[in-house]
């Protein structure tokens, strides 16, 4: 019989790119029965992972859904629970000592950096707020048998609490890069394109793909794409994803109005992880308009290796979390985060010239087939779940962990 693992969130969507795509079908591929209790709108079977819907409910609501989290995780029986969420921390214990079974933290941002710059939170309350998580948490965390980390920035601020963890980049899956790598044109094929684009009517394309947030450069992001309309008419900026807050997709597209660009403006919204891939086959260049608050220099820019899977040369905001993965002049640029100007002509540069463009893009391309990409972070998750569940077992006899 197959050892069961629950996962949990009463935040993230089901369908979340690293809680579905990545961790639970590769739990699920690796023999585990797999439960995904989480935000959606029906209960289903999806890749072999069943999905117990919550409902979405507003901030304030959040903790009203954690005795339902509980039952539902209770009536699973699972031999291991995972969970995404910084709030359920505090449940889970609780859930730990109920079913016996080893609780795991997912710790996908720097959660206290995050809340500095929360623009729901009145600005005075932000960093009490955030210097009392920065506290909490690992005090928390104390309490979980295991931990996962999405960068080593994170996992630092955990460094002293012994229990078993590993890092998880967000790096894209094998079968994803498979996938961008069939897709893209080859060099030949190049020249042939972009006299389509000028025949079809429509010109190069700068892709911003992810949430969008002010810290993330939302305003900077409009204005350097003004400078390269001035320079090139033809051109066209697609912003891919959900914005937070809500209001602020109305605050970018004034502000592209207000510069007589907004024709040349695609504001999408969340589109489901599955159809990322039609948006990137659209794009030129793939963006990184990051600015530098501290969380952003801990956090890496999941949508870097997106578009490097799909042979885009990136221009990104020149950060610490950007720098062990964009090489000037190798797959993309990086120029300095606040500024416009050098934004829009790292752009210019590559829209200009496509072979040169193409070159670096199939560069990066190679780099997420060598390298970065989810076959050795697959490796890591599942080593981490074989010793916590031997533990429980009594086993010892299983391989190291990281």
């Amino acid at each position: 019989m197959s050892l069961k693992i629950c996962i949990l969130s009463s935040v993230h969507i089901a369908l979340d790119n690293r809680v579905f795509y990545r961790e639970a079908c590769s739990l699920q591929r690796a023999g585990y029965e797999v439960t995904l209790v989480a935000v959606h709108d029906r209960e289903e079977v999806k890749e072999g992972v069943r999905i117990v819907p919550l409902p979405r409910v507003p901030r304030w609501q959040r903790p009203l859904l954690w005795r339902e989290v509980l039952r539902l995780a209770r009536v699973v029986d699972a031999d291991l629970y995972l969970f995404h969420d910084p709030e359920l921390l505090l449940p889970t214990p609780l859930l730990r000592l109920q079913t016996g079974a080893p609780t795991v933290y997912d710790v996908h941002e720097a959660n206290a950096d995050f809340i500095a710059v929360k623009d729901y939170m009145p600005a005075g309350l932000r960093y009490p707020a955030a210097w009392i998580f920065g506290w909490l948490e690992p005090l928390l965390a104390r309490l979980q048998s295991g931990l996962i980390f999405a960068d080593d920035q994170i996992a630092e601020d955990f460094a002293g609490i012994d229990v078993p963890k590993t890092t998880l980049f967000n790096f894209p899956s094998i079968e994803f890069v498979e996938r961008g790598s069939s897709l893209t044109l080859a060099p030949s094929q190049r020249e042939s394109e972009t006299e389509t684009e000028a025949e079809a009517g429509r010109g190069p394309t700068v892709l911003y793909l992810g949430g969008m947030e002010r810290n993330r450069g939302s305003g900077l992001m409009i204005e350097a794409f003004a400078r390269v309309q001035r320079e090139m008419p033809a051109a066209r900026l697609l912003v891919v994803g959900h914005f937070m807050p809500p209001e602020l997709e109305q605050e970018v597209a004034e502000h592209a109005a207000r510069l007589g660009i907004d024709d040349a403006v695609t504001l999408t919204g969340r589109v489901p992880f599955e159809s990322i891939g039609r948006y990137l086959q659209q794009a030129t260049v793939g963006w990184v308009t990051w600015q530098a608050v501290p969380k952003n220099q801990k956090n890496i820019p999941t949508k870097l290796f997106e578009y490097m899977a799909f042979g885009l040369p990136v221009v990104s905001s020149d950060l610490p979390s950007t720098r062990p993965f964009v090489y000037d002049g190798v797959n993309g640029y990086r120029v300095r985060a606040d500024d416009p100007d050098a934004h829009a002509a790292a752009i210019l540069s590559l829209l200009r010239d496509r072979e040169y463009a193409a070159r670096l893009g199939r560069a990066g391309q190679v780099l997420v087939q060598e390298r970065w990409n989810w076959q050795e972070m697959e490796k890591r998750l599942l080593r981490l779940v074989e010793k916590l569940v031997a533990v429980r077992e009594g086993s010892s006899e299983v391989a190291d962990w990281d």
